[in-house]
């Protein structure tokens, strides 16, 4: 499949299923803004997340890399009223910015942002385990620590998920660090005797594991 052609499967998936609202595209505009990187997930990349959440009727999600918020408002959608969505964020200014996308989209109440290092916003976590789903887009050097973490404290049918599976494919080919790091940490997925696995080829691919029973 060539690029031109990918590119228009996207558009066409998201005018279909996931369309953004006015609160998803104020999100964007002040990433813009404030020049943050356009690192954010997309649209129809968003929305499924979102729908895997409410696929394992998860209440309790931790999400690794904030950002702006972006991702965070499409997982906090899909949690019940009750429900509570941890997620962590190292840069004080990037947590500020998505504090005010989650009072914008009216979710505020079912978010908490922890800022700094997010080994030491786990450890912490740690005493709200286990959970439903574990959610990373962060650094990738961290990916498979924060695999580790993820599978030690989620619930059985529990599921971990990662951005950026393929990394615009170089994994086929992988140079840097952060390739190599990501390729680590499909294999972990894949080789892990607690978890199935799969690669869901949307976007840059979402690696997804569910914690056997």
């Amino acid at each position: 499949m060539d690029s031109n052609t990918r590119a228009e499967l996207d558009h066409y998936i998201t005018t279909l299923y996931a369309q953004e609202d006015e609160t998803l595209r104020w999100i964007q505009d002040e990433a813009n803004r404030h020049e943050l990187p356009a690192i954010s997930l997309k649209p129809f990349e968003g929305r499924l997340m979102q729908l895997l959440a409410a696929m394992i009727n998860a209440k309790k999600i931790v999400e690794i890399g904030t950002l702006a918020g972006y991702s965070g408002v499409w997982l906090a959608r899909a949690l019940p009223h009750d429900g509570k969505l941890y997620t962590l964020e190292k840069s004080a200014r990037h947590a500020q910015i998505a504090r005010r996308s989650f009072q914008r989209a009216g979710v505020a109440d079912k978010v908490e942002v922890l800022e700094g290092d997010a080994r030491e916003s786990l450890r912490r976590l740690s005493a709200h385990a286990p959970f439903d789903l574990v959610f990373i887009d962060a650094d990738k050097g961290s990916y498979p620590d924060y695999l580790a973490w993820a599978v030690e404290h989620l619930r059985p049918g529990g599921m971990v998920a990662a951005h950026n599976a393929f990394r615009s494919g170089s994994i086929l080919k992988p140079q840097s660090a952060d390739d190599h790091a990501m390729l680590a940490f499909n294999q972990a997925i894949a080789d892990h005797p607690q978890l199935d696995g799969m690669i869901l080829a949307v976007g840059d691919g979402m690696a997804v594991g569910v914690k056997k029973g």
